[in-house]
């Protein structure tokens, strides 16, 4: 299980969770909002992964691109890695995340 699939699995769990709380009661929209903007930082990365992995052609040679996408990506790596450790209790959670 990669740290992405992980994630998604928690928030899916979180997401019914908060659903599960009565309309109206307090925390429940912020619950999901908290949910939801969680979900947009592990997009993030995903897409910022699948980009930083393309800076270079077929042939190996390097394809020029605007700012450091390596940087980029520890930047959005470490996002993941914060997220995920709230979970660090989880039977599922892989410790070598948290190098």
């Amino acid at each position: 299980m990669t740290i992405v699939e992980f994630l998604k699995a928690r928030l899916d769990e979180d997401e019914r969770a908060s659903k599960a709380v009565p309309v109206g009661s307090r925390g429940r929209e912020r619950a999901l909002a908290e949910v939801a903007a969680k979900r947009k930082i592990v997009q993030g990365y995903t897409e910022a992964h699948a980009a930083s992995m393309s800076i270079l052609d077929g042939s190996g040679n390097a394809v020029k691109v605007k700012g450091d996408p390596w940087s980029e990506l520890l930047a959005w790596r470490l996002a993941v890695k914060y997220l995920a450790a709230v979970y660090r209790g989880h039977p599922r959670y892989d410790a070598s995340w948290d190098d």
